[in-house]
């Protein structure tokens, strides 16, 4: 069997365990930690994937442990979506991530996770909660104007929840970014949200269940992808 491509603690030594020996900015785990994480690999190594990243690593409060997973896209290289658990005692909680902070939502996204129970409960939950993440359907979607695509969306296309989106304005039919700006289609610091905009010229599955996917009605599927200039936001 090939070896387990997730939740690895580089260069762990056995003192580390009980905090003892570790350098400064060694991540330390307890041993009740070190249970769960072994827990958590034996849960998911019938199914676990190299093509899917993983981190361990402690909050600031120092009493939560931070494991997750990470989905990226190869097409364009760029880091896609976070999704992990916070781990305190004998809770885990789940859900999307803050991409720098690795925080929950202030508000839990109605695929959360929060359970409690023993060390294999909560790594059987955790486990379980994570493949059915990754089951779900990734999808790209495209706009295109004059040949170019000047708006792009990787979304959930089971609930049609963002994950990240890019607006070109230079390159947007004429008149259409006013249009969005006064419809009120617009977050925070002027972000265009692709929401507005009518249905995606092109589609193109990414990874997931994708027979579990509600496509909008007149986007064609699409193998293929050119370049896209502009910055990705959430």
């Amino acid at each position: 069997m090939a070896e387990h491509p997730w939740f690895e603690i580089e260069d762990l030594e056995e003192d580390d365990l009980e905090g003892d020996g570790a350098e400064e900015d060694d991540l330390r785990v307890t041993p009740i930690e070190q249970d769960f994480l072994d827990l958590l690999k034996k849960h998911t190594e019938a199914w676990a994937t190299p093509d899917v990243g993983s981190g361990i690593d402690r909050l600031d409060d120092e009493e939560t442990l931070l494991v997750f997973l990470s989905l990226s896209d190869t097409a364009w290289p760029m880091s896609l979506f976070d999704f992990g658990v916070h781990l305190r005692g004998n809770r885990v909680r789940g859900d999307r991530l803050h991409n720098q902070l690795y925080s929950l939502p202030d508000e839990p996204t109605g695929w959360a996770l929060d359970t409690t129970g023993t060390n294999d409960e909560l790594a059987r939950a955790t486990a379980d909660w994570m493949r059915a993440m990754l089951r779900r359907p990734l999808v790209l979607y495209a706009w295109v104007h004059d040949g170019r695509a000047y708006a792009a969306r990787f979304l959930f296309a089971d609930d049609d929840e963002t994950i990240c989106q890019l607006y070109d304005e230079k390159s947007a039919p004429p008149g259409q970014t006013a249009a969005l700006r006064a419809a009120g289609h617009v977050r925070g610091k002027g972000w265009l949200q692709t929401r507005g905009l009518p249905a995606p010229d092109f589609y193109q599955h990414v990874r997931g269940d994708q027979d579990a996917a509600v496509l909008p009605a007149g986007a064609r599927p699409t193998e293929q992808r050119g370049a896209i200039r502009g910055v990705w936001y959430q």
